[in-house]
């Protein structure tokens, strides 16, 4: 009796032992490497209810070992390949799992997705998780080995903004508009970095950078002839892109600029966020010779920034826009390998898929979008809008046009994407959900949109209410179809919506709530949060 007694409590700690493996990482591993193993280690434990040991390669003994980073096992099964950016390979081997990547980064992928895929460990917003209870962790028929085609992703909500949430959300881009209320956080270099585009404090952005380099006020009334002329008169709207000694300024003002701040890799060089192209003589030539678009000049001259950027800094590009008056892409400029082109939607109709063809929608987007691949190579940038910048917290029937349109851009080239959304609160029309939805689909935009709404509803607002969610979101995502409305990025009201929907989705909500409050207040008051979006008609 006493023999068996002992087999079988030798049996139970064998059992302990194995459901708690170890985390292996290389003899010398990089912070990245550690905070790797750190996350795993943190994250695993709260599935398993004990936390894993963070050993070195050379000390793991027995047991099942989850190997992080480049270790020799990685090594053994993966070869030295040479990794594409933010490339990730996930491999089951004979005494557990390889989770390796991109050096720069991408071994904490490695560590979130098998977390995510194998553990069932989501990640709803930066402070709201589900941690799937395990009794062993997940070893076998692991396999996976990809790299996203959008190798710059940058989500503009407010959690996106928090460091470690930015990382488990596969964000890696890190820019700013006017509309951030708290200090810009980025992420630290043991969590992988980010790339930067420089920040001009004046206008408080990244972007339009014409005026933050050579402002009016400094330099329009000695120099008048370095500003656009509209209508036979000089006037500070834009610049004059034919003047060389304008030119010559501006390269001297960013050259100054980029050696105050090394932090960057990206500096916008771009048009104001207005009209007043100018219309001299020699701006009109130019435009002549690429077809009469506007944006031959615009990208000669990020050209020419560039050309002179580079020879002081070799690793940072210039960011031009594609955008309003610009957007048209030219028959005959290209852009110089270290420049890329951000081309912009915001004239769109973002009640239908850019690719939808119904009137009066601008259909020509798709055009130049297809332009701008051919012209911009693997230099192509979106920007595309998910928020109603006239009124955050209305509903705003776009969700169910997500999914489609990363795909274009996907399907047209681009390599990086910037979505931006409502920067300033959580409140109304589903700001959370809209962050988790578009920033899985920018790592990889085969994912089942359908699949992330719905696990993202029943995680963070509680399985009885999710399904009158979900009646509520197609509610006011169809509603456009009924009434034939265009909805731009800046509509005032939800006239789109016939009053019946306006009924039928406050209803809607509250049977919302009143689900959510008998699933506890955690939930509850998450629906409350979007209930507002019904009490701003």
């Amino acid at each position: 009796m006493k023999w068996t007694l002992y087999i079988l409590c030798c049996l139970i700690c064998a059992f302990a032992y194995s459901s708690v493996p170890v985390v292996v990482v290389p003899d010398e591993a990089t912070a990245v490497e550690r905070f790797a193993a750190s996350e795993l280690a943190g994250e695993l434990g709260k599935c398993l209810g004990a936390t894993p040991e963070i050993v070195r390669e050379g000390a793991a003994n027995g047991g099942v070992k989850l190997y992080v980073g480049a270790t020799k096992a990685a090594k053994a099964v993966r070869g030295l390949k040479p990794w594409q950016t933010d490339e990730v390979f996930l491999k089951s081997v004979a005494d557990g799992v390889v989770l390796d990547g991109d050096p720069i980064r991408a071994p904490i992928y490695a560590v979130d997705l098998y977390l995510e895929k194998y553990c069932g460990v989501r990640w709803w917003t930066s402070d709201a998780a589900t941690y799937p209870k395990l009794s062993a962790s997940p070893v076998n028929d692991i396999a996976i080995e990809y790299a996203p085609q959008f190798k710059y992703r940058e989500t503009y909500y407010l959690d996106g903004f928090d460091p470690l949430f930015k990382v488990r959300s596969k964000g890696n881009f890190t820019s700013i508009t006017r509309f951030l209320l708290d200090e810009l956080k980025f992420i630290p270099p043991e969590m992988g970095g980010n790339h930067r585009l420089y920040f001009f404090e004046g206008r408080r952005s990244a972007y339009h950078s014409f005026f933050e380099i050579l402002p009016p006020k400094v330099y329009f009334e000695k120099h008048p002839e370095w500003y656009s002329l509209v209508n036979g008169k000089r006037e500070a709207k834009q610049l004059c892109l034919a003047n060389e000694e304008m030119k010559a300024e501006y390269i001297k003002e960013t050259l100054r600029r980029l050696r105050e701040d090394s932090s960057v890799d990206f500096i916008q060089v771009s048009q104001n966020d207005w009209g007043g192209g100018c219309e001299c003589e020699k701006c009109k030539a130019m435009m002549d010779e690429d077809g009469g678009a506007p944006s031959g000049p615009y990208l000669r001259f990020a050209n020419d920034v560039a050309e002179a950027v580079e020879k002081e800094f070799p690793n940072v590009r210039i960011d031009t826009f594609a955008y309003q008056f610009t957007r048209r892409a030219p028959t005959k400029t290209r852009p110089r390998h270290n420049v890329v082109v951000r081309l912009c939607d915001i004239e769109c109709d973002f009640a239908r898929p850019l690719t939808d063809p119904l009137p009066p929608r601008k259909a020509n987007f798709v055009k130049d979008l297809a332009d701008w691949r051919r012209v911009a190579g693997g230099n192509l940038f979106l920007w595309d809008y998910l928020a109603n910048f006239q009124g955050y917290m209305l509903p705003h029937p776009n969700i169910h046009i997500m999914a489609p349109n990363i795909r274009l851009f996907a399907e047209n080239g681009a390599v990086g994407v910037f979505e931006q959304g409502d920067a300033l609160c959580r409140a109304g029309s589903f700001a959370t959900l809209r962050h988790y939805v578009v920033s899985h689909l920018l790592w990889n935009p085969a994912e089942d949109e359908n699949r992330l709404i719905d696990e993202f509803l029943v995680g963070y607002y509680g399985s009885a209410t999710a399904p009158i969610l979900r009646k509520f979101i197609a509610v006011i995502d169809d509603a456009p179809r009924k009434t034939k409305a265009v909805v731009k990025c800046g509509h005032k009201g939800a006239s789109f919506m016939t009053a019946d929907d306006k009924l039928e989705a406050a209803r809607l909500m509250d049977e919302a709530v009143a689900a959510a409050e008998k699933e506890g207040e955690a939930f509850a008051s998450r629906v409350r949060r979007e209930r507002l979006s019904v009490d701003h008609y």
